[in-house]
């Protein structure tokens, strides 16, 4: 090459260094400049994690926002005690880092000296610069609220050791205690998980102690062992009821007071054994009726439990139980109930020769059985029918008109007539009078009062119908069911000129021994009608 040709080339290496030079200062100096003009905004080419550079650039506090959104809704699992529930972080009180995120890519490149600003606005330019989310943070009152309301979920309340009565023996049931959650440390958990990055968190919590410990109730447990574990019975008129242990056990409670246990005697539950006793031994006293001079009913005194003195009784066991002592047996006393004495109405067998056959509580039962036997012996009797029965055996009614046998009025329901109200009354013997006509077309003149018991409003009432009043002079008691050969005899011994036998159609016995009595009674030289 001439020398002419090598001046020439050196000059247009010069030029081309020189142009490179100034592309190069052209590069960098333009950022600079707008990076000094667009305060406002973030350097050129900054980088956030989850935004692109110009989504900085151009909108750089929607982007801090977002990226604060999305780590508050980061989720972690806290539990404690088997209880655990997701949360998010800023239901936690994770504080809001947008205006810190903020401030940091508007402060990169320009919180420095000129030189430091220089070079990062130059990275920054060249995409090497990018600014990270500040550490997390918690409001520690609005952490504290979140683990408080949280608490609940977690908490076990503790169990009270108790006395207990188990398959008939007292024994103790241990205390049992229970938790709480721990919030001072449970607050520094979740703040070491989360800038650990764990996805979970147990938080501690603290045992709860029971108010009232096991060895606080030993001694009354044994107290009301021994007091459970002696029967307690109830006697009276030789009646005898045994108290359960369970209401024994329930009549002494345990109670504990300034961290003393004491057995306290409650014998109000014992009401139920005190009814108990007086349903085995009360008693209404049975009227003593005599007709003609004649004992129809002898009579039996009632009698009644003092459930005042067996209260009491039971009262002062239970208190003398609950201080080590007591008895086995408490005998209470018994009333006695005298019975009245009546006169009977002499009714329509006065004076009377013949012995009279009479069978109550019909139609039904055996009462076509009866009719059979007293139609093939000859001998007629009088049906004394309750109204209730009456309606279901009509066929039966007819019939023993039919066979010339006498039909009497037996009230309606079979009541004690002398217990009701005059109106009860009249509507139990005019009712039945009223069926019994409808169904035969014929009206009793008989009325035999159930029971035997009769007064002045029975006999109004029956005087008002024009029903005589009809009793007995012989029970062999047949309803009991004795058996055939004993009803036979007792009708045998106790028969009289003119006596009225009362039987009844409720049993086979009394079937069976209505052959016997007949024969035997004419054996004995009596008529029967």
């Amino acid at each position: 090459m001439t020398d002419a040709g090598r001046v020439q080339a050196r000059r247009l290496v010069k030029r081309l260094a020189v142009a490179v030079a100034a592309a190069v200062v052209l590069a960098l100096v333009a950022p600079l400049g707008v990076n000094a003009i667009a305060t406002h905004r973030p350097v050129l080419g900054l980088e956030v994690a989850g935004a692109s550079r110009r989504e900085v650039w151009s909108d750089s506090s929607a982007v801090a926002q977002k990226v604060a959104a999305r780590r508050a809704g980061a989720g972690i699992e806290v539990g404690a005690g088997g209880h655990a529930e997701r949360r998010t972080l800023g239901s936690l009180g994770l504080v809001d880092a947008a205006p810190e995120l903020h401030a940091r890519m508007l402060g990169a490149g320009r919180d420095g000296s000129f030189w430091q600003d220089a070079v990062t606005q130059t990275r920054a330019a060249w995409g090497m610069e990018s600014v990270a989310p500040p550490p997390d943070r918690f409001d520690g009152a609005h952490l504290d609220a979140a683990l408080e309301a949280l608490a609940p979920q977690v908490a076990v309340a503790p169990k009270d050791a108790a006395v207990t009565l188990e398959a008939g023996t007292v024994t103790v049931a241990p205390d049992v205690p229970g938790r709480r959650l721990d919030v001072p440390r449970a607050r520094q958990a979740v703040i070491d998980a989360v800038q650990a990055g764990r996805s979970s968190v147990d938080l501690p919590t603290a045992p709860v102690p029971a108010t009232v410990p096991a060895a606080t109730l030993e001694g009354a447990a044994a107290t009301v062992r021994a007091a459970v574990e002696r029967p307690l019975s109830l006697v009276a008129g030789g009646a005898r009821v045994t108290v359960p242990a369970e209401r024994v056990f329930a009549a002494l409670p345990v109670t504990v007071a300034g961290g003393k246990a004491s057995v306290h005697p409650d014998p109000a539950g014992l009401a139920a054994d005190v009814d108990a006793l007086a349903g085995k031994v009360d008693a209404a006293p049975q009227l003593r009726i005599i007709l003609a001079d004649v004992v129809v009913a002898p009579g039996v005194e009632g009698r009644r439990l003092d459930k005042v003195a067996a209260s009491a009784a039971l009262a002062a066991e239970v208190k003398a139980r609950a201080g080590g002592g007591g008895t086995e047996t408490l005998t209470v006393p018994v009333a006695t109930l005298p019975f009245a004495v009546q006169q009977a109405t002499p009714g329509a067998f006065t004076g009377d020769q013949t012995v009279h056959l009479t069978f109550d509580d019909g139609p039904g039962a055996h009462t076509e059985q009866i009719l059979d036997i007293l139609k093939a012996k000859g001998v007629h009797a009088t049906f004394y029918a309750v109204g209730n029965r009456a309606k279901d055996h009509p066929d039966t009614l007819r019939r023993i008109l039919a066979e010339g046998h006498r039909l009497g009025n037996h009230s309606t329901t079979h009541p004690d007539l002398t217990k009701l109200t005059r109106a009860q009354v009249e509507a139990e013997i005019v009712t039945t009078q009223d069926t019994l006509t409808q169904i035969t077309g014929l009206r009793p003149t008989a009325f035999r009062p159930p029971y035997g018991a009769v007064d002045d409003v029975v006999r109004q009432v029956a005087a008002e119908q024009h029903l005589s009043v009809d009793l007995w002079t012989v029970d062999p008691e047949d309803w009991k069911q004795p058996g055939a050969a004993v009803v036979r005899d007792r009708v045998l011994a106790a028969a009289r000129p003119g006596s009225v036998v009362l039987l009844h159609v409720l049993t086979q016995g009394t079937v069976d021994a209505l052959p016997g009595i007949i024969d035997g009674l004419r054996a004995k030289g009596f008529a029967l009608d």
